[in-house]
């Protein structure tokens, strides 16, 4: 794994409203990443600045790589230009981005900047292995969200959310299905209009070495970042970048020609509005409502009672017939004098004697 590319990082910039997507430098940290001033390393970048930049321009795909020198300072670089900018346009963002990304990054030999028109890197490791099948990891490349400060009116911002979503994935999937058909079409690339209000516009590009896969897993990441920035919000532009993929939308036309993909708006969103009630309409509706719900309860009530007494006649009438206390307490009593007694048990005889209990003896009676 290069230097740079093992960590993923999200940076926000933010910038005035009035403003469009400024030059942002991202520097290597870490050891090995430094070099000196007046060294043989800044010598290399300093003649691989001035090669590249003219060089990109004039790729058919606007995409250019190059080397110079030899280790321990060789330098390693690469730079592709948005697909719509002209070679003059081309040349002058990349040399703009080799000398912003050694003012904003002092001293370090591993910078990638990220210009309106192009994107750059330079670095003393061979950060380009890193799209071989075997080091290509998505979750490990380095991500910059850079978003606008300023909101615009729209007609609901569920439903831009929605319209800026739709634009996006469909630059995605058409940037990685295109294919080179003639000489003003550029590999992973594709702008995109979406009528709405206001109108969206966007882009979505990819480095030309990827695989188609590739960029696809690369600028499926980048609409997942994008999604953070925006969501439940109506910002007026969202940029992601990366050194091998980028995406954007905007409510202001930025690039160059007509749009190559023509996207409708989706339905209206399903917002609930919140209603207001009429006057006096309010207290009629909470009148009402509260007598019906009184008289509903009194209903409850009486049935809950009925079926409670009901209930309980049933359990009482069940526990009278079987409970054998009840049927003592309930019994008659006969009263018998001794010598009654005595006459029904022979005097008590021991031969009608049936036994002794708590209160005595117990006789059978003839």
């Amino acid at each position: 794994m290069h230097v740079g590319y093992g960590i993923v990082a999200v940076v926000l910039v933010l910038l005035p409203p009035s403003a469009t997507p400024a030059g942002i430098a991202d520097c290597d940290e870490g050891v090995g990443n430094t070099y000196v001033a007046n060294s043989t390393f800044e010598a290399n970048l300093n003649v691989l600045a001035a090669a590249l930049s003219p060089n990109v321009s004039v790729a058919p795909a606007g995409f250019a790589v190059a080397t110079v020198g030899a280790d321990p300072d060789k330098v390693f670089a690469m730079a592709l230009c948005r697909g719509d900018v002209n070679a003059s346009a081309c040349s002058a963002c990349v040399a703009a981005a080799f000398v912003d990304g050694k003012k904003d990054c002092p001293g370090n030999s591993g910078v990638a900047m990220y210009e309106d028109a192009c994107v750059a890197r330079f670095s003393r490791y061979r950060f380009m292995d890193f799209l071989s099948p075997d080091q290509w990891q998505v979750s490990q490349m380095i991500w910059y969200p850079e978003q606008a400060s300023a909101s615009v009116d729209v007609p609901a911002v569920g439903w831009f959310n929605a319209a800026v979503t739709k634009i996006l994935a469909a630059m995605v999937d058409h940037a990685v299905t295109s294919t080179t058909g003639n000489s003003t079409t550029k590999k992973y690339f594709v702008t995109g209009e979406e009528e709405f209000d206001p109108n969206i516009y966007g882009f979505a590009q990819c480095v030309p070495d990827l695989t188609p896969a590739q960029c696809n897993d690369c600028l499926k990441d980048l609409l997942f970042y994008a999604k953070q920035a925006y969501l439940g919000k109506s910002l007026s532009w969202v940029r992601v970048n990366s050194v091998w993929c980028r995406l954007m939308y905007s409510v202001q036309p930025f690039y160059r020609g007509r749009a190559m993909l023509q996207v409708s708006a989706p339905p209206p969103t399903a917002e609930a509005p919140v209603l207001s009630p009429e006057p006096g309409s309010g207290k009629k509706i909470s009148t009402a409502g509260i007598a019906a719900g009184v008289a509903s309860s009194v209903v409850v009530l009486l049935i809950l009672s009925v079926f409670a007494f009901v209930r309980f006649r049933r359990r009482t009438k069940v526990t009278d017939a079987v409970h054998p206390l009840k049927k003592i307490t309930r019994a008659q009593c006969m009263i018998f004098d001794l010598s009654a007694l005595q006459e029904a048990t022979e005097n008590f005889s021991p031969n009608n004697k049936l036994g002794e209990g708590g209160f005595g003896a117990v006789y059978k009676v003839s």
